[in-house]
C-alpha cells in the first residue's frame, strides 16, 4: 500500500523521545504526513544512519525514512523546540531520562504523548502516571491501540485510540497522525486505554509458549485469548476502568495484535521460555526483557492487594520463574485456570 502524504501546518513541530521500533514508525508517519520531526536518541550510531541514509536498520529495517525525520542526541534542544512530544521509550527509562529536561519542556504550548506500556515494579505506577508525575502541569495524552509498527510503517491500515483531558489536545494529536492508512479515535478513559496496551503484553508471553510448544489449534488460542481479556478486564475495572474500554480496539484490539504478530517481543520471550531458556538468557538474547515480563510482577502484586484473581497470569510467572514448565502450564491450562 503506497504511503500518500497529507498537507500540514509545518509551524508545528513533532519531536520523539526514543527512536526504537515504535519511535521511528510514529515518527516517519507524522514526516510524511507533512510535519517536521526531530527524534531523540541515546544510541549516536542509530542517530548518525537516520541523518546520513534515511534508514534505521537497527530498529525499523526494510523502510526508508521521510527526508522530514531527522535525529538527534541533543534531548534538551529536540524539547524545547517541539509542540507534541510522543514519548516511545521502555516503561523503565521514562522517568530517568526525562527528569533532567522537565524544564525544557513548555508547560502551555507542548502536548506530550506517551505510547509506553508499562507499570513500574517498583512504584506500581503506569507509563502515563510516571509521565504525569513529571509534568504535572503539562498537557498529557495517551495513546494505544493496534499499532505493530512493522505493519503501520509499511502502509497497511490500521485504527488507535487516544485519551487526555483536553479535546483540542487530541484533535491536534489526530491531525499528526491521521492519514489514509493510520487513524485515530478518542476516549475519555485514559486509565482504561492504558491499562488494555499494559496488560496484554503479560499474555502475549502466554501466546509465545504455544508458539514454542506447536500447538497450532484455533480452539486452544481462542479460548486462551478469551479468558486472557476477562483476567485484563478484571483488573482493569478494579483500577477504575471502564468495562466497555477493553471491548475497543486499545484492549481486545491491541490484545490481539500483540499476540499474533510475529514481530512481538512478548511473544518472542514465550516462544524461548517454551525452549527451555533460563530468565537470564532470555535476557542476553533479546537485549533486554520485554514490558510483559516488567509489568507482570507489579500487576499481580497489585492484583493479590485488591483480591482480584489472576491465574493465567500467575501460571505465567510460574513458567518464566521455573516453578512450572512450559508443558505444565499448558497441560494445566483448562483443569487449573478457568473458573
Amino acid at each position: 500500500m503506497s504511503q500518500t502524504s497529507k498537507s500540514a501546518p509545518n509551524e508545528v513541530r513533532v519531536g520523539i523521545v526514543g527512536l526504537g521500533n515504535l519511535g521511528s514508525a510514529v515518527g516517519n508517519l507524522a514526516a510524511a504526513n507533512g510535519y517536521p520531526v526531530t527524534g531523540w536518541e541515546y544510541n549516536a550510531e542509530v542517530v548518525e544512519e537516520i541523518n546520513r541514509q534515511r534508514t534505521n536498520t537497527r530498529y525499523l529495517p526494510g523502510v526508508p525514512l521521510h527526508e522530514r525525520l531527522s535525529a538527534t542526541t541533543d534531548l534538551a534542544a529536540m524539547c524545547r523546540s517541539a509542540q507534541v512530544i510522543f514519548i516511545a521509550l521502555p516503561s523503565i527509562f521514562i522517568e530517568r531520562t526525562l527528569r533532567p529536561v522537565v524544564a525544557q519542556v513548555d508547560t502551555q504550548q507542548t502536548i506530550l504523548v506517551n505510547l509506553a506500556k508499562g507499570l513500574d515494579a517498583r512504584t506500581g505506577l503506569t507509563s502515563f502516571q510516571t509521565l504525569s508525575h513529571l509534568f504535572p502541569t503539562h498537557h498529557r495524552v495517551m495513546l494505544s491501540g493496534p499499532s505493530i509498527a512493522n505493519e503501520f510503517a509499511r502502509g497497511l491500515p490500521t485504527v488507535v485510540v487516544i485519551a487526555g483531558e483536553h479535546q483540542t489536545d487530541l484533535m491536534t494529536v489526530a491531525q499528526v497522525l491521521d492519514n489514509d492508512y493510520f487513524r485515530v479515535r478518542f476516549s475519555d478513559d485514559a486509565i482504561g486505554v492504558e491499562l488494555g496496551g499494559v496488560l496484554k503484553n503479560i499474555y502475549a508471553i502466554g501466546l509465545g509458549l504455544f508458539d514454542g510448544q506447536n500447538i497450532t489449534s484455533v480452539n486452544f488460542r481462542a479460548v486462551y485469548l478469551t479468558l486472557a481479556m476477562e483476567e485484563i478486564t478484571r483488573i482493569g475495572v478494579a483500577l477504575g476502568a471502564k468495562i466497555e474500554t477493553f471491548l475497543y480496539l486499545s484492549g481486545i484490539g491491541d490484545l490481539l495484535a500483540t499476540s499474533l504478530s510475529e514481530h512481538s517481543h512478548n511473544r518472542r520471550m514465550g516462544e524461548l521460555l517454551a525452549a527451555h531458556l533460563p530468565l537470564h538468557e532470555i535476557e542476553q538474547q533479546m537485549g533486554v526483557l520485554p514490558e510483559g515480563h516488567n509489568t507482570l510482577k507489579a500487576m499481580l502484586y497489585i492484583a493479590e492487594k485488591m483480591h482480584v484473581a489472576m491465574p493465567l497470569a500467575k501460571g505465567l510467572w510460574d513458567v518464566i520463574h521455573a516453578r512450572l514448565s512450559a508443558e505444565q502450564f499448558i497441560s494445566a491450562f483448562i483443569r487449573d485456570f478457568v473458573e
